[in-house]
């Protein structure tokens, strides 16, 4: 989309040829079906040129729903996965790199899915981090600021480095044509102040408007570049014609390095690789009636960091220019501010990823391919609140839709888990219990941050652990902490990360203890945990007084809430449960066994 990550792949691929590496530069608009990727190109030009309120709202509207953005990823995944992992096993890669958030969602979810096993990267080629610019499965962000790299790792929790941008070396001041050469072949005069105008490869944005602005001013001489754009060229052109002033207008070239060298300052729209090639060649950059989502995003985060400035009428665009274009303070200030950018090479950052993050191994997921389906077209088709919460539990206790369950053949046996409070968690007569009975323990991450050692001892003693989400979802008037289903999703999934950690041993089975819903089965996709939903659920304080056997039927998931009892319940209960599997001729077996 643009030149600018065209130009920061090429860029990055030229010195890493130079370091004596194989590289492959793929255009991953190539890897859908039917040339959608061709179809998506023209649309969002077509946004931007005559219609970009529409492209603001849409920008926008991901930072109001992010709870979305896995959809998004899950999608664009499903129509590219096939063709992109092709490009990256006929390659033979050690570490994949994006400079397109696209490709970005599409490694990412490869990557948590493990069916992408080498690491993968993110170079972030602009100032503003957009919610679906980023992937938590991504191995490693790179970025060209301080603030986007920061704003990256709390987005996904991953490692983030601002390395700076990547640019061809032709911007380098020490490799720019001869300033007094530049100025002659554009046709200045040593006292002209020369002001290029810019506007990306496709020319969007007012061109126009701040050519008008500039030559009406009368102290600066316009050089205004309309990139591919033929008819703005000519549209520029007919103004300068009419006028009696002093203008230089072109089209597409690829002399920018001597029209830097030439000029005094750079107005751009778009904060895109113009403003960070004009960053490397000292030349002071100015962002004016910035272009749509984006745009306007990438010039407030450069203004921001005091290596551009960010006009927002003529007036201010005027003085900026007047400023920048004149030797002193503000002028060497903003320069210097734009070269300290520059740190550590991408590339080195790349071969660093490839040599340290260690590939992922394969193992088989627990989801069905019925199940994925299920999956997505629940969480696409959920319009309202019921097909998102009773809609998917529903569907997952008929049909087993993206969830664990028995295993075909098996007759004899009965699924059983009991949730563990910190006191359960602690009792060693309920730890002989579990492991006489080989039931599960279902324990949150809250619960095993108490006591993470009688976590382990359960391990030890052959005990199932399984997860049991966060844990401190309800507060003590009972109501959930936080209802947004998507962050309980998420978190809940994540849990089984840290109880991984506790125990050095996978977790691959998470019993939230709630309804489910569409985000509980993508989050579980993601972190290839089976998602057990019980058939029953025993809560221990409510069935403490009875004492006959609990009826249990063959193949079925039970899940004993031990929550709110003590030890002394949940060992009446449990014996109840054993009462109930001997009456029934069934065998307790853990919830690792399902599939």
């Amino acid at each position: 989309m643009g030149a600018g990550h065209d130009g920061a792949a090429r860029e990055l691929a030229d010195r890493l040829r130079a370091s004596g590496h194989h590289v492959d530069v793929r255009d991953f608009l190539d890897s859908g079906p039917l040339h959608i990727g061709a179809a998506l190109r023209s649309g969002y030009e077509f946004e931007l040129k005559h219609i970009p309120s529409a492209y603001e709202a849409t920008y926008r509207l991901w930072y109001r729903v992010p709870w979305l953005c896995p959809l998004v990823a899950w999608f664009v995944t499903a129509l590219t996965r096939r063709r992109v992992l092709r490009w990256i096993r006929e390659s033979g890669a050690d570490v994949v790199v994006s400079t397109y958030p696209l490709a970005t969602l599409c490694l990412g979810r490869l990557r948590t899915t493990r069916h992408l096993t080498i690491p993968a990267v993110n170079f972030i080629t602009d100032f503003g981090v957009h919610p679906l610019w980023v992937h938590r499965g991504i191995d490693l962000n790179l970025a060209v600021h301080d603030g986007p790299s920061q704003m990256a790792e709390r987005r996904t929790g991953r490692p983030s480095l601002p390395c700076g941008p990547v640019v061809s070396e032709a911007f380098d001041p020490g490799r720019l044509p001869d300033r007094h050469r530049a100025r002659a072949a554009l046709g200045l005069a040593p006292s002209e102040r020369a002001v290029l105008v810019v506007a990306g490869s496709w020319g969007v944005g007012g061109v126009e408007a701040t050519w008008r602005a500039i030559t009406r001013d009368g102290r600066f001489t316009p050089v205004v570049v309309c990139g591919q754009d033929e008819h703005l060229r000519q549209a520029v052109a007919a103004l300068a014609g009419a006028d009696p002033g002093n203008s230089i207008v072109l089209g597409w070239t690829d002399e920018m390095p001597t029209l830097m060298a030439g000029c005094d300052a750079l107005v751009e729209n778009a904060g895109g690789l113009t403003s960070l090639e004009a960053l490397r060649a000292g030349l002071p950059v100015v962002s004016f009636q910035p272009i749509a989502g984006h745009g306007r995003e990438n010039t407030a985060g450069m203004a921001a960091a005091g290596v551009s400035r960010l006009a927002s009428d003529t007036d201010e665009l005027l003085d900026a220019l007047d400023l920048l274009t004149s030797s002193g303070a503000p002028r060497t200030d903003q320069i210097n501010a734009g070269w300290a950018m520059f740190r550590t090479g991408a590339e080195g950052h790349v071969l660093e990823a490839a040599a340290v993050v260690q590939p992922i191994r394969l193992r088989r997921r627990p989801v069905t391919y019925v199940g994925r389906a299920a999956a997505a077209v629940i969480a696409v088709a959920a319009l309202g609140w019921t097909g998102l919460t009773s809609g998917v539990e529903v569907a997952a206790a008929a049909v087993g839709a993206g969830v664990a369950h028995p295993a075909a053949g098996i007759t004899d046996v009965a699924y059983v888990g009991v949730r563990l409070n910190a006191q359960e968690l602690a009792s060693h007569t309920v730890a002989i219990t579990l492991q006489r009975m080989n039931i599960t323990a279902v324990v949150d991450a809250t619960t095993a941050q108490t006591d993470p050692q009688a976590v382990r001892a359960l391990v030890a003693m052959g005990v199932n652990v399984a997860s049991g989400g966060r844990g401190d979802w309800w507060g003590s008037n009972r109501h959930q902490s936080d209802p947004a289903l998507w962050t309980r999703a998420r978190d809940d999934a994540l849990s089984g990360e840290y109880l991984e950690q506790v125990i050095g041993a996978p977790v691959t089975v998470i019993a939230p203890g709630r309804r489910v819903n569409a985000w509980d089965l993508i989050e579980c996709d993601d972190t290839h945990s089976s998602l057990v939903v019980p058939n029953h659920v025993v809560n221990v304080v409510r069935a403490a007084s009875v004492t006959t056997p609990i009826h249990v039927t063959a193949r079925h998931i039970y899940l004993i809430n031990g929550l709110d009892a003590t030890p002394a319940q949940l060992a009446a209960v449990l014996t109840r449960m054993g009462a109930g599997l001997e009456q029934a001729h069934l065998t307790a077996v853990p919830f690792a066994t399902l599939v």
